[in-house]
């Protein structure tokens, strides 16, 4: 065992030693390497501890002893000077905008989200120089001072998306390097993430609020009433298993689950069922037909409508959900 221990140091050694010869001698492992140490170093930066692209450009500047300097201080505080005036997104935007490099300056981008709300975005660069540009989707909840980073952005012209698990505001902040001339275009827009449970109905069709009085206000009404004629189909609105039931207030009801074996995860509530299309635990696709609707339960004094609810966690209002699905807009 001490023989062991006094050559341990030397193997590991030895094992660095032939890692080195590798890398030099091999340009794939090193290409490989390279990759993965920075894969990692953007996880840990971005990731885990939540820091922006320009944070990363904040610490050169401290590096190279310019963070103190007019231009340093100038560069720090343009992303507010931006925010005081930001451009105001709505369902639907889009804009082709430029840095001049004798500008310090950044452009904010802001939208207010709901939670279950989908966002999604296309920016491109429209200039070929090499210059830097730094991209970010934040966060900040309603009220609030301080800004999160949920996501970098990436320049090259892909469609990219974000599931909005938090209600507040978003922005997305460009800002170029210093002296850095170049050219872009920003298209995004907002809405649902989640199909219509109801055939052939929208969000025109809802009738009764999340939040709203029931039993005289002993209750809140924990979901949303989508009228329909008694028959149309419900439909699943995601992959996941289902299990069925009778009586009690919601009548024929289904609950949706999209955990893993059906545990874990969101769970969908179809209530006031006339009649099933499917057995309780089978696992059904999003768009698979449920059941139709009715007005079994409490709703027998009611005209024909699902109950249709999301826990998470407690009861989330799914309105937000069911917004038309986000478009960019034309160019």
């Amino acid at each position: 065992m001490r023989e062991l221990r006094v050559l341990r140091p030397w193997l590991l050694f030895g094992l660095l030693v032939v890692l080195v010869i590798l890398l030099t001698a091999r340009d794939d492992l090193r290409q490989n390497a390279a990759k993965s140490s920075e894969s990692a170093i953007r996880y840990v930066v971005f990731d885990m501890l939540g820091w922006s692209p320009r944070e990363v450009f904040i610490w050169r500047l401290r590096l190279a002893g310019l963070v103190d300097s007019p231009l340093g201080q100038q560069w720090i505080g343009a992303v507010e000077r931006a925010n005081k005036s930001p451009f105001q997104v709505g369902d639907q935007y889009r804009a082709s905008e430029a840095f001049a490099d004798d500008r310090v300056e950044a452009h904010v981008f802001q939208v207010t989200l709901e939670r279950g709300e989908k966002l999604i975005w296309q920016l491109s660069r429209l200039d070929a120089s090499g210059d830097r540009l730094y991209a970010s989707l934040e966060h900040r909840e309603r009220e609030g001072q301080g800004w999160s980073t949920v996501a970098e952005l990436s320049a090259d012209g892909a469609t990219s998306s974000s599931l909005v698990s938090r209600s507040g505001d978003y922005r997305i902040v460009l800002q170029p390097e210093l002296f850095a001339r170049l050219e872009y275009s920003l298209a995004i827009a907002s809405g649902g993430s989640l199909p219509f449970p109801v055939e052939a109905a929208s969000q025109r069709d809802i009738g009764s609020s999340f939040g709203a009085p029931r039993d005289g206000g002993a209750r809140e009404h924990h979901g949303v009433d989508i009228f329909a004629d008694r028959g149309t189909p419900v439909r699943a609105v995601m992959d996941g298993r289902v299990r069925t039931g009778t009586g009690g207030i919601g009548g024929n009801h289904v609950w949706l689950s999209s955990g893993l074996l059906g545990l874990g995860g969101a769970r969908y509530y179809y209530a006031h069922l006339d009649s099933f299309a499917i057995e309780s635990g089978d696992r059904v696709k999003e768009g698979e037909i449920l059941g139709y609707v009715g007005n079994t339960g409490n709703a027998s004094n009611t005209p024909p409508h699902l109950h249709f609810g999301i826990y998470s966690g407690g009861p989330v209002d799914p309105a937000p959900f069911l917004k038309p699905e986000p478009v960019l807009p034309e160019r």
